[in-house]
């Protein structure tokens, strides 16, 4: 009888281990799939919304590209020309106290040019040098004295201007304001839609920066410039125009994950 009864006792004993090995097994199980449908189907019981925001700056840079392209029967004669019509612009530049970090050379090639003459045979004519000097003006009135300093360069004659646009240096501060205004719009979808949808928002549990972007604005004074070459230099000193650099945005994108109560 006694026997018996430890066995009763036993049976009763594995079949409650068994029990509470199953209970724990499929608890994980439950857990792993949800884990699981977290991972490739997003967070459950959330609202994921898109928030954009914008911030108006006024640009403090005017930036240029001035372009210099020479051709002579030689490289050391085309490089020569080119480098005179370069040391032209940066005196002008250093004239008007444009400190020597803000312009550099960015491009410097010289290659052949070639005449093609019956049955495809070629002869080197010329030799070109082309160099690239990217600028930078600032300063409270950048506007103004690039307007000066275009019309100086425009007198030396064969010098193109080109990708002229104004830019921000630091962009950092417009940033924070536009990505505050992106959350606070995220924000605001994200409301809206738990009221819609019966349910009271929670915290954010998951934000992702997407994008921000500064788009400079572009600057045309390419047939301005053209047309005071072709009239002359004695009619540059009076045909400055006034150069305004308006405002542009700063964009930021993001998304925010908020948790359903």
């Amino acid at each position: 009888m006694e026997n018996k009864s430890t066995n009763w006792i036993f049976l009763l004993v594995a079949a409650l281990i068994f029990a509470g090995v199953f209970l724990f097994v499929g608890q994980s199980f439950i857990k792993a799939t949800k884990d699981n449908q977290q991972t490739s189907q997003g967070i459950t019981n959330t609202i994921s919304v898109a928030g954009e925001g914008k911030a108006s700056v006024t640009p403090d840079t005017l930036v240029i590209s001035s372009t210099v392209s020479e051709v002579a029967k030689t490289t050391q004669a085309a490089q020569k020309a080119a480098n005179d019509k370069i040391t032209q612009v940066t005196a002008i530049l250093k004239a008007e106290n444009i400190p020597a970090s803000n312009f550099q050379t960015t491009n410097l090639t010289v290659n052949p040019d070639y005449n093609y003459g019956p049955n495809g045979a070629q002869s080197i004519s010329w030799y070109r040098s082309q160099q690239t000097l990217t600028i930078q003006v600032t300063g409270t009135d950048f506007a103004t004295v690039w307007g000066d300093i275009i019309d100086k360069i425009s007198a030396i004659g064969g010098v193109n201007v080109d990708n002229t646009y104004f830019d921000l240096k630091d962009q950092n501060a417009a940033m924070l304001v536009a990505r505050q205004k992106a959350f606070d719009d995220a924000q605001t979808k994200a409301q809206q839609l738990a009221k819609v949808g019966g349910v009271t928002l929670g915290r954010p549990v998951m934000i992702t920066d997407n994008s921000a972007q500064y788009t400079p604005i572009p600057y045309y004074r390419n047939a301005m410039m053209n047309a005071k070459v072709a009239v002359g230099a004695a009619d540059i000193a009076t045909s400055s125009a006034p150069l305004s650099a308006g405002q542009s945005d700063v964009t930021v994108d993001i998304n925010v994950v908020f948790e359903i109560k």
